[in-house]
Formats: structure tokens, sequence, C-alpha cells
């Protein structure tokens, strides 16, 4: 059972890689939203007016979860990313949410892990599985499991991960400033 050993930020070309509509008042944060939404024509639940209140409403659960497993949480607004990078296919985050994204892969060994917390699917979904690991049932939910690195090998385990990989593990790192520490030293080495 292999777990990548690196996070995945997936952003678009020219923007600071480490930005969150969160950092936003909300009115600002679903005027950018909804400009990039009419742009790259993506609907769903993403464009709907509510998306960030739920997804603040999300942002403090998960915030909360990790302290009570033990991490050490530095921001209130996390930067999401990927664990490994994005299965291919209908789940692919480059096919709606980021189109024509660039990236920036950080290994695991760089960073702090207990400021960072990670769900399956998405945060914002919940799977069911039987005894053996099929899943029987999908839905949001506003209350997702929340995991520390320590967990993976459990929840790779449990759902099957990399059996069929339509599914990633998403990333909540909440210490931007070691984020952009890495940016930094990967562009002065670039240069």
């Amino acid at each position: 059972m292999n777990i990548p050993d690196f996070i995945t930020r997936y952003y678009q070309k020219g923007e600071y890689p480490f930005m969150s509509l969160n950092d936003l008042p909300l009115g600002e944060a679903n005027r950018v939203k909804a400009a990039y939404c009419w742009k790259n024509n993506i609907g769903r639940f993403y464009a709907q007016e509510d998306y960030l209140i739920h997804r603040k409403e999300i942002e403090d659960w998960i915030y909360h979860e990790l302290m009570r497993l033990g991490g050490r949480p530095v921001d209130t607004v996390p930067v999401y990313m990927t664990l490994g990078e994005s299965p291919q296919g209908e789940h692919d985050i480059r096919e709606e949410l980021q189109q024509n994204a660039e990236e920036i892969r950080i290994p695991l060994a760089a960073i702090d892990l207990s400021a960072v917390s990670f769900t399956y699917p998405d945060s914002m979904y919940r799977h069911i599985v039987d005894d053996r690991g099929n899943i029987i049932s999908s839905g949001r939910t506003n209350t997702p499991a929340v995991y520390t690195y320590d967990d993976l090998p459990a929840v790779v385990g449990k759902y099957r991960v990399y059996d069929n990989y339509r599914f990633n593990i998403e990333a909540q790192v909440w210490d931007r400033a070691m984020l952009h520490r890495y940016w930094l030293k990967i562009k002065g080495e670039k240069q």
C-alpha cells in the first residue's frame, strides 16, 4: 500500500498559489467566484451562492477536529491540496475547477504534518462502505471525517483509495507561511 509522499496544489496561472477565497470578505469572495465560474463555465454546487458559507462552516469543523486529534493548525483558513495528484477522468479537478492549472508539488518531508488535516474523498463529501470496502453510498456532509497523516494507511486500506483511483485524498494545510517558505525556496532554485 503506497501512500504518496507529496501533496499538490493546483492554481490558476499567474496567481499566487496559496490564496483562498475565504481569506476575502464574503461579498468580494462571491464576486470573484461568480466571475471565475462564468469564465470557465462551471456549474453545480461550486457555483451556488451559499457555497462559501458552507465551505467556511466545514473549515471551522475541520480546524476543531484537527485540534482535537492533536494537530497544531496555525491559520484559520486552510490551503486545499491533494495527497499525490488529482486522479484522471471524471473526478480530475483539472477538468472543471482548475482548468489550465499550474501545480506545485511539496514533499511531505518538507512540511510540518501537525498543521495538515486530510479528508476522503473530499471535505464536503462522505462515503459509506460495506464490510469488503465497497462504497455503498455517498453524499454531502458538513461534518467530514478528519484524519491525520498517521491515519492514512487505515483510510487507504478501508476505502481502497488506490485500487480504483477515482477520488483523491484531500489535504488541508493550516500553515500558509510554511508553504510560502517552500515556494520561495523552489523559486530560488529555478533561477
